[in-house]
């Protein structure tokens, strides 16, 4: 059988027909059935869908009916016809570029260095006090020099940045990433001299306070930043109140001073109100039924009434009749039930019962008794006195600086803005005890999201988040740390300085506050 030949009227014929067609059918449609099916009678094994990104020219399909696309109307002659729009493809392309990703990066896993000597944490004393020492002087320097000239507090540097430089475009963001990189150094170097020695130096911490205060105005000072910046805000309350909780902790731990005199004190006052009440007794041994209603340690504890002399519960089975004689159990039970009466001149005792002799705990007592065990007064030591209300303080300050801490820096805020800080974190496989094992300077190594500051420890786990933040951010200003800081002058340029007068020498190093190094060496 020969094929038939058509011919050219035929052929235009037909390719008229078929641009005459109407629009395609919607891509909403269900797909169409496998071409062919298996013979064998054993199902084949599900396979997963692959995860290959989708063609362009296919839309995703929806079960809803009301979701899928009208029909297209006839395009007239020299429109040109109109892409159908899906608007669920539309709000999940809006959302990808709204909310960046999240970094899921597994951070690299470093070989654990174990347990750390007392000369590996006082190098690290050392070295990380010398870098924030270096950081603050350039942060200052580079603050005053941001000022307009006119200004009375504008100090020039000796050698500006490059005008087309991120340093001299972003000079106060600069400065403000140089104060708290140094605080981190500072806390971070002070940590380490207390994780070794598992203790806390009160009088060490006290000297970081000012320059704290300091760092944090300047980021206060600034209006309009956005939450990323905030976020270092946030992280300046952080070490403020872990700072506070650390001294909480190890001021009242076991065998502290504090914790000792507090027990001796107890001893003293529970001595102190049991002579109180031997003395009133004594004073007035008829001014109350003392004879019949004093407390024994070894008098029998009263019985609980039995139920027949419990008052008839709803379920009950009553025991009176209507027309009868009311059971003499009625009128046993009114008596058994009532609440014995508190003799005349008892009550009860608004003493602690931890400061209570035992024979007068948990019963009423005489009133004269009771009143000489209230004024009862014991003497405090001055120094007692002053860690008490220091206690006092630093709950409070925790709190505060803890509170606003949340507020702006939290694992939301780390997802957002710092993904690969949070990746770090959050894939981490140590533990919230090794704080010693992360380098400082890694950027690719595990981290650990401080945890409870109420422990007395984190404070190293802050520290090394503060260094991954810094670096993290300061990547988009290029941003250098020690090696972009304006550097100190020798001594005799600070003499040549200090000739120029009180203004001049606020450059040399010392803030406004008045604090010249927040960590003198040991000596």
């Amino acid at each position: 059988m020969s094929r038939r030949k058509w011919s050219r009227d035929a052929l235009l014929r037909n390719l008229q027909l078929i641009g005459e067609l109407s629009t395609p059918l919607p891509p909403t449609l269900p797909p169409s059935p496998p071409a062919s099916r298996s013979a064998s009678p054993v199902p084949p094994p599900k396979r997963k869908a692959p995860v290959a990104a989708t063609e362009p020219n296919k839309r995703p399909r929806t079960d809803s009916l009301n979701e899928r696309q009208p029909p297209h109307t006839p395009i007239e002659e020299g429109e040109l016809p109109e892409d159908p729009a899906n608007p669920a493809a539309a709000n999940a392309a809006a959302a990808t570029v709204q909310s960046p990703p999240i970094a899921s990066a597994v951070p690299v896993r470093r070989p654990k260095a174990g347990k750390v000597s007392f000369r590996q944490c006082e190098t690290l004393h050392n070295k990380y006090h010398s870098a924030g020492r270096m950081l603050k002087y350039s942060g200052d320097a580079r603050f005053w020099s941001t000022y307009p000239p006119s200004h009375k507090e504008y100090r020039a540097l000796a050698d500006p940045p490059p005008p087309n430089s991120s340093y001299y475009k972003h000079g106060g963001l600069i400065a403000r990433l140089e104060l708290v990189d140094a605080l981190v150094c500072f806390t971070y170097s002070i940590w380490n001299r207390d994780y070794c020695r598992r203790a806390c130096n009160r009088e060490t911490w006290h000297t970081i306070e000012a320059f704290l205060v300091w760092c944090k105005q300047k980021w206060l000072a600034e209006e309009g930043i956005n939450d990323a910046e905030k976020a270092f805000l946030g992280l300046i309350w952080m070490i403020e109140g872990f700072i506070h909780n650390r001294k909480l902790v190890y001021g009242t731990a076991k065998n502290t001073p504090v914790e000792r005199d507090l027990d001796k004190l107890m001893g003293t006052t529970r001595v102190a109100i049991a002579a109180a009440a031997t003395d009133a007794i004594a004073a007035h041994p008829s001014a109350s039924i003392m004879g019949s209603l004093a407390p024994k340690s070894s008098a029998t504890p009263v019985m609980l009434p039995s139920p027949a002399s419990l008052a008839p519960s709803a379920n009950s089975t009553p025991t009176n009749r209507d027309g009868g004689t009311p059971s003499s159990t009625a009128g046993s039970t009114s008596s058994a039930t009532a609440p014995h009466p508190v003799a005349a001149g008892l009550t009860p005792s608004t003493l602690p019962s931890a400061l209570l002799p035992p024979e007068y705990k948990h019963v009423p007592i005489p009133a004269h008794v009771a009143g000489a065990m209230d004024n009862v007064v014991v003497p405090i030591a001055p120094r007692l006195l002053n860690e008490l209300k220091n206690e006092s303080l630093g709950i409070a300050n925790a709190a505060y600086c803890m509170n606003n801490s949340q507020t702006l820096l939290n694992l939301p805020i780390m997802a957002r803005f710092f993904p690969t800080t949070f990746a770090r974190m959050v894939s981490s496989t140590l533990s919230p005890n090794e704080e010693h094992e992360p380098d400082f300077e890694d950027e690719e190594g595990e981290l650990f999201w401080p945890g409870q500051s109420s422990t007395g420890e984190g404070l190293g786990w802050v520290c090394l988040m503060g260094k991954a933040m810094i670096k993290e951010f300061g990547k988009a200003y290029a941003y250098r740390g020690l090696d972009g800081v304006v550097p100190k002058p020798k001594p005799e340029e600070e003499a040549e300085i200090a000739s120029l007068g009180p203004g001049a020498q606020q450059l040399s190093g010392s803030t406004p506050l008045g604090h010249n190094s927040p960590l003198p060496l040991a000596r």
